[in-house]
């Protein structure tokens, strides 16, 4: 693609990133230093639109980036524009804060993970991977009331799985203690692949008196994936979303909530990053029907032997890739330092 092309294909994506309006070739001669007249522009903007790289609004005459345009500006930025990647913006507060010497390794993913949306005002999302759950390391019931209780299960990888219970019937302090007490020497140190099978023993054996309460058990563990416990997700500054007027509409605000409360799609667009590498899916590039909209940049990142995770950001494509890509790549240098 010649320059002119180019800096007129830039000049659009800069404008819809800053106004969110699609944009005329007239406006275009007036807003930028492109030197050339609004009728070749028009004649330019005619043959990008050709190319697929812009689209023609519904609602005016006017052009705005398609995510083959978006692609094409975010490849050229990565390959002419990004060699100091991680800008002066590494402040010592930021430094500090994420800072091995003086924080464990899930306050400062944590931190980071609220910094990223702080400076880009967008959703900032991370996901820690742990190491895989092989055994249960405590099992206890605590009571909350007369008839209801909190089931905490602690696995060998430090997760915990916390769950209230409800009775249709009292358990007194005594009794829970025999309870706590069977729990504790049976389970305990069970591998994971096991546990359902002990808790069906003591169904018929010590416990067979409380036989409901541990079916109850045996459900709310099921109903946790083990495989989800091994990974951390982390989701900071949801309500940027309402930064961008195309979240004025409260249905299409619901709907990016909703994806992001479940964990199953977290799972699925985060984590196939591989380590020490960005990546950046745009619109149609997204798997997922609920992404198609948006953009989702991550970078993998490495703590320690034991902690890999991905940090990075969602939001509409019309995001500013130059200042969203150098802050998340900030983010990841200084973690994995």
């Amino acid at each position: 693609m010649d320059d002119r092309k180019l800096k007129i294909l830039f000049s659009i994506i800069d404008s819809y990133i800053t106004d969110g309006e699609p944009i005329g070739s007239k406006s275009l001669a007036d807003t930028y230093n492109l030197n050339v007249s609004p009728a070749t522009i028009r004649n330019e903007m005619s043959s990008l639109e050709k190319m697929g790289l812009i689209e023609k609004a519904h609602s005016s005459s006017g052009r705005l980036p398609s995510d083959r345009g978006y692609r094409m500006f975010v490849d050229y930025i990565l390959e002419n524009e990004m060699e100091d990647i991680s800008r002066a913006k590494q402040s010592n507060t930021i430094i500090n804060l994420l800072d091995k010497r003086y924080h464990n390794a899930e306050d400062i993913v944590e931190t980071a993970t609220r910094m990223l949306a702080e400076i880009t005002n967008l959703t900032a999302v991370s996901m820690t991977l742990k190491n895989e759950i092989k055994t249960l390391v405590n099992m206890e019931l605590i009571k909350l009331s007369d008839r209801q209780l909190l089931l905490l299960a602690v696995f060998d990888n430090g997760m915990i799985i916390k769950d209230s219970i409800y009775l249709n019937y009292e358990i007194n302090s005594e009794q829970l203690l025999f309870i706590n007490n069977v729990l504790k020497k049976t389970m305990v140190g069970t591998d994971i692949n096991e546990l359902y099978d002990n808790i069906r023993l003591l169904e018929t054996t010590l416990l067979n008196d409380y036989k409901s309460l541990l079916e109850i058990i045996e459900k709310r563990l099921k109903g946790q994936s083990f495989k989800s416990l091994n990974k951390e997700i982390q989701i900071e500054g949801l309500g940027n979303i309402f930064n961008f007027k195309e979240y004025d509409d409260l249905s299409k605000a619901r709907d990016f909530i909703k994806l992001l409360d479940s964990k199953e799609k977290l799972n699925s667009f985060l984590g196939n990053s591989i380590y020490d590498k960005l990546d950046i899916s745009i619109g149609y590039e997204n798997e997922l029907d609920e992404l198609k909209e948006n953009t989702v940049i991550t970078s993998s990142f490495k703590i320690n032997d034991d902690i890999v995770g991905h940090i990075g950001i969602i939001g509409l494509t019309r995001i500013n890739y130059v200042d969203v890509i150098s802050d998340i790549m900030m983010i990841s240098t200084l973690l994995n330092n």
